[in-house]
């Protein structure tokens, strides 16, 4: 079961489901979507209820408002004879925007690269050994 509802969706394009294919494809693509989020976030039932909700309803209407933009064939003609390749896409990580992803997971704590806000000095005391000046500046032409 996942956190949008058809209904959610509904809300969110600002239109009723116009058919049983659009239903089931809006359900399909739903549980697609929680998939993608549930495979690099963990257990979604951790995740904020509202926010997953959100998310999956946003990701579901930016997927069905680009359903017309995509490329769903390609022909290549040769002389008097040409290949169409059909092809449908499902749910793709690129489908959850960045901002999005960011609202599933908010940093709150310390990067990998994070640097501390002080530091101690050393208390390392090092052998200086410096010869002794012999020559003067007469010495080089």
């Amino acid at each position: 079961m996942t956190a949008a509802t058809v209904e959610d969706v509904e809300t969110a394009i600002g239109r009723p489901v116009s058919s049983d294919a659009e239903l089931r494809q809006i359900e399909w693509w739903l549980s697609g979507v929680e998939i993608l989020i549930q495979s690099r976030l963990g257990d979604v039932s951790a995740l904020d209820q509202d926010v997953l909700r959100y998310v999956e309803a946003e990701a579901v209407v930016a997927k069905i408002r680009r359903g017309d933009s995509r490329v769903s064939s390609e022909t290549v003609s040769v002389d008097d004879g040409s290949l169409t390749r059909r092809f449908e896409t499902g749910v793709q990580t690129s489908d959850i925007s960045d901002e999005w992803w960011a609202l599933l997971n908010p940093v709150t704590g310390s990067s990998f690269y994070s640097t501390r806000p002080g530091f101690d000095a050393d208390d390392v005391q090092w052998a200086v050994s410096t010869p002794p000046i012999t020559s003067t500046l007469s010495d080089f032409p």
